[in-house]
């Protein structure tokens, strides 16, 4: 009974097997017909958009011109901050300004190298921006825009020379007016190259559009457009809203794309902002990348310490008739040089106003042509290489003071926000100092002669100055960090005769200079791994970085494990949506340990270290996207207020001891870091 069923079974069975093997054979058949379709596509789409790359010969440099480049770099210290320099595109005989022929830029690649000089990658920049080490002499070579010829002709110069750079893309633009700009293809090659790094130039908003009713054009990105249907510019909510959309679009086709999270960000035709919309662009930007790139300052910003209070630096633009040699002087003058010695000796080091080479110092010194024209001679002393000397002396001997008037002024701190000199004339001295730096803060009457010795010292928090042994000026430095720079030194013309200097010497001065607060730098602050904090750090302000959704900075958690009788007063910024708050922790490590924990309308604090910390307080507040925030460590409690007496409170503690530490979180990579601000720690810090 049971065989017939067995025979439809196994029947049945066989033609399954028999449609299964046909179906295999139809699903081969199709693959086989399908695979080189898809191959062929794929070979059609990569010779579309990835283009050819032109192979450039390599530079053939005579051992004098080599000798002469080497020798650029010999004064030079071997560590210091990198210079930046800004290309736009490579083409051979394009007639455009910003476009560079690729021969060139492989002799100036050439040049760089035979003068000691390598290249960064963003990782390696950044890290130095977070606190890492100075590097070895350095420049970083940005190309904006992403333009085709970084691929044609850029990669394999790069290639043989070992060296990288860093491509600014305008992400809307990739793949669009083939061949100007890049492909996503060509860029996926060059990211797996390892010479290339990728960063943020906006989506969509290097354009110029129209900003005013008289036809005036700005930047997308820097202005409100003009509207002319309605006569007005575009609504500052509009605005925003508008910039923020861009730098949301462009994050996502960087993540879109498989490429790094973006760290830094250049300025479209380096438009920094519109005076009225400045603070919002700056603290977006500053919020969401680790630096910006600009080509335009009113100061020297190299890449620096006291940039990094905005953390925007400067760039030095290379144009097609940049030769290598000009190039190299260009560069070797904003490499960092230590303040030691006759500066005097380095006329090539020497600029006037506005930043243009002086041509030597023999107008200075009197032992060159002075101008047959003018009454003022003013030369500063490599004001980008200056630009962070703090903890130094000049001396200079003045001389040939005519009694019918004209004067000698050595001025410190160039370049910075703290500018101030020395004007001495045949039988006066003043302290001179403000915007124009001409105005008269102090005098001194002095032994009339034709010659006067000036010693000024510069020290963090003051400057002094003395003439002649005894007559002193004092003034305070209240520009911390951007206070810094270097000297200058001016002459004004008598009725008859220039007055000159008959020496100049720079010093460190001796012992090591005043300890920074826990504010005043990256120096010290570590993430809960141990590792650098990445956050920016510096002039009373953290700005935390990176693409995380969580980033934690303890100050020191070593050496202030003992702390105690201390205040730390901040004020926590850009608590401007949901899913962002920012934590103050003190007494960190102990059982003690408090964390004040704000977002846009609530407050809770936490104590105890560790996951699972006991909750004190939570309460809602009224919104706001900042808060002022003190809280008072003392030997048997912690307060915290918040505000002007929106929160006041006291949290019993045993007297455990434990230093500061700040934290921050974001529900999505896309929004901005929130931030800390006007920081401080007064009191007695050390148990």
């Amino acid at each position: 009974m049971d065989r017939p069923v067995t025979g439809r079974r196994s029947r049945l069975t066989a033609r399954l097997r028999r449609g299964t093997l046909r179906g295999a054979l139809a699903a081969l058949t199709a693959l086989a017909l399908t695979v080189p379709f898809v191959v062929a596509w794929r070979v059609y789409v990569d010779q579309r958009n990835v283009t050819r790359q032109v192979s450039v010969p390599a530079a053939r440099v005579d051992a004098a011109t080599t000798a002469r480049w080497k020798a650029v770099g010999a004064g030079l210290p071997e560590r210091a901050a990198p210079v930046i320099l800004t290309y736009h595109d490579l083409k051979p005989h394009s007639g455009s300004r910003y476009i560079v022929d690729p021969a060139v830029f492989e002799r100036q690649l050439s040049a760089l190298q035979a003068a000691g000089y390598h290249t960064l990658t963003t990782e390696e920049f950044v890290a130095y921006l977070l606190g890492g080490p100075v590097p070895r002499r350095s420049v970083m070579l940005t190309f904006d825009d992403g333009t085709h010829g970084l691929w044609t002709y850029g990669d394999r110069v790069l290639a043989r020379h070992r060296m990288n750079a860093v491509s600014f893309l305008i992400t809307g633009r990739v793949g669009r007016h083939r061949p100007y700009y890049l492909s996503w293809q060509e860029i996926d090659r060059m990211a797996r190259s390892g010479r290339w790094d990728f960063e943020d130039h906006t989506h969509d908003l290097h354009s110029r559009t129209r900003i005013g009713p008289h036809g005036e054009l700005g930047s997308l990105l820097a202005h409100r457009r003009y509207l002319a249907s309605t006569g007005r510019l575009e609504s500052t909510d509009h605005y925003r809203r508008r910039v923020r959309a861009d730098f949301t679009s462009s994050l996502a086709d960087f993540e879109r794309h498989g490429l790094p999270r973006p760290s830094l960000f250049a300025y479209p035709f380096s438009e920094s902002a519109d005076p009225q919309q400045t603070s919002y662009v700056r603290d977006l930007i500053e919020r969401t990348f680790a630096a910006a790139m600009t080509d335009k300052t009113f100061s020297p910003e190299p890449a620096a310490r006291r940039s990094a209070v905005h953390q925007e630096y400067q760039r030095l633009e290379v144009f097609a008739d940049t030769s290598p040699d000009a190039l190299l002087a260009q560069v070797a003058a904003r490499t960092p040089v230590p303040p030691s010695g006759d500066p005097l000796r380095f006329p090539e080091r020497w600029t006037g106003i506005s930043w243009k080479p002086l041509g030597g110092t023999g107008a200075l010194t009197g032992k060159g042509v002075r101008p047959s024209a003018g009454r003022y001679v003013y030369g500063a002393y490599a004001p980008y290489g200056a630009a962070d000397w703090d903890h130094y002396s000049v001396t200079a001997g003045l001389t040939a003071l005519p009694a019918g008037g004209g004067s000698a002024t050595v001025f410190v701190r160039v370049g910075g926000d703290a500018t101030v000199g020395v004007r001495v004339s045949h039988g006066t001295a003043q302290l001179v100092g403000g915007r124009a730096r001409n105005r008269v803060l102090a005098e001194h009457a002095l032994i009339p002669g034709p010659s006067h010795e000036v010693r000024l010292t510069v020290d963090g928090a003051r400057t002094e100055a003395v003439v002649d042994g005894r007559h002193r000026f004092t003034v305070p430095n209240s520009s911390g960090v951007r206070g810094t720079g270097g000297i200058a030194l001016a002459l004004s013309r008598g009725d008859t005769a220039w007055p000159a200097f008959g020496h100049v010497e720079t010093a460190p001065l001796p012992g090591p200079p005043a300890a920074a607060g826990p504010f005043d730098g990256p120096a010290g602050w570590a993430d809960g791994d141990g590792h650098r904090a990445r956050a920016v750090v510096g002039a009373g302000a953290v700005q935390p970085i990176g693409s995380r959704g969580w980033t934690f900075a303890a100050y020191r958690p070593g050496s202030s494990a003992h702390w105690s009788g201390y205040t730390l007063d901040t004020r926590l910024t850009g608590l401007s949506e949901e899913g962002l708050h920012s934590s103050v922790v003190v007494r960190r490590g102990a059982p003690e340990q408090l964390t004040v924990r704000l977002s846009r309308g609530w407050i809770t604090l936490l104590s105890g270290p560790g996951a699972h910390p006991r909750t004190v307080l939570s309460r809602k507040l009224p919104e706001a996207a900042a808060r002022d925030v003190r809280v008072t460590v003392g030997a048997r409690s912690t307060d915290v207020t918040v505000g002007a007496g929106l929160v006041h409170t006291s949290v019993p503690a045993a007297g455990g001891t434990g230093g500061i530490a700040l934290g921050v979180y974001r529900r999505s990579p896309a929004q901005p870091w929130p931030g800390f601000e006007d920081c401080a720690v007064t009191g007695g810090r050390t148990a």
